[in-house]
């Protein structure tokens, strides 16, 4: 096995009113025992107390680690990562949503994996992750079968497939090689949502890998449970359904079947009544997960 380097990771922290979250999330990139890296934070228009907070834990750990900080008004996360990577020195980049933690060994593993797997085409990985509550209380111990009934087996051998059929990234899981955005790009600032997009085009390339422990813990709280209006939810399956569409030329065999279903999304979401639109939508992404992950066992 390899030994692993020593390259600058460069942590990215999007932040948006998570003044009770924070500081955790903060503190745990501190205890990485991976110890190469620089935290870049973006404040996107709080209205909360979260840059108070930063502000104040930057002065108390500024001699510890390379920080940077920015503060902006409110552009969006696709906005805020694509700052964070304009200034970011790092070789490699991590990313952690500021409600959420890594646990200690998360850098210095998904490192490890990815220096031993880069002749294999991996230049991404990600991991599972613990369920947390408000309090950190560790609710489960994959985020990833609990949340998406996610095949662990499938994601370690045939992560194409897995992911496109049955989408079961949890948040702060990714690390990658910063190179790879001269082929891929950075994220799209026109989407609501960042990462399906910015999957789909890791996944065309196959350089997406997969390490089957968790490496942080991702909250569920009353702030990102979503208590979003119908009409806003279907502006993001918008987004979605456009995306998966755009991409369906770079796949093929049955993920190309899986994302031109979704011209049907368009459909559904362009009834006129919102409810009635939502519910059908609702109900199609069901029958649809249980057809093509059915279809994938006789594929």
């Amino acid at each position: 096995m390899k030994k692993i380097n020593n390259n600058k990771v460069s942590v990215l922290i999007p932040v948006y009113n998570h003044e009770k979250y924070i500081k955790e999330c903060l503190d745990s990139i501190l205890k990485q025992t991976y110890k190469n890296i620089e935290i870049i934070i973006c404040d996107d228009g709080s209205s909360d107390n979260s840059k108070k907070v930063i502000e104040n834990w930057i002065l108390v750990n500024n001699t510890d680690v390379e920080i940077k900080f920015l503060s902006q008004s409110n552009h969006g996360i696709c906005c805020s990562l694509n700052s964070m990577i304009s200034i970011s020195t790092g070789e490699y980049i991590s990313l952690c949503a500021s409600d959420d933690y890594l646990i200690p060994s998360s850098i210095k593993n998904r490192m490890n994996y990815l220096i031993n797997n880069e002749k294999n085409g991996c230049f991404a990985v990600i991991g599972d992750a613990y369920i947390i509550d408000h309090n950190s209380n560790v609710l489960k111990k994959s985020a990833m079968k609990f949340l998406y009934n996610a095949n662990i087996y499938e994601l370690a051998s045939n992560i194409n497939e897995e992911l496109i059929v049955n989408w079961s990234v949890v948040g702060p899981t990714l690390l990658y090689k910063k190179e790879i955005l001269n082929i891929i790009g950075g994220y799209d600032e026109s989407l609501l949502v960042e990462d399906r997009d910015f999957y789909l085009r890791l996944l065309s390339y196959n350089m997406l890998h997969f390490i089957n422990e968790p490496v942080a813990g991702y909250r569920i709280h009353s702030s990102n449970v979503s208590r979003k209006s119908i009409e806003s939810k279907l502006k993001v399956a918008k987004d979605i359904a456009s995306t998966n569409i755009r991409y369906i030329n770079k796949f093929d065999g049955i993920n190309r079947f899986f994302l031109k279903s979704y011209f049907i999304d368009l459909l559904l979401i362009n009834m006129k009544i919102a409810r009635i639109s939502y519910c059908f939508l609702f109900g199609y992404k069901v029958l649809r997960k249980v057809f093509f992950i059915g279809l994938r066992k006789l594929w």
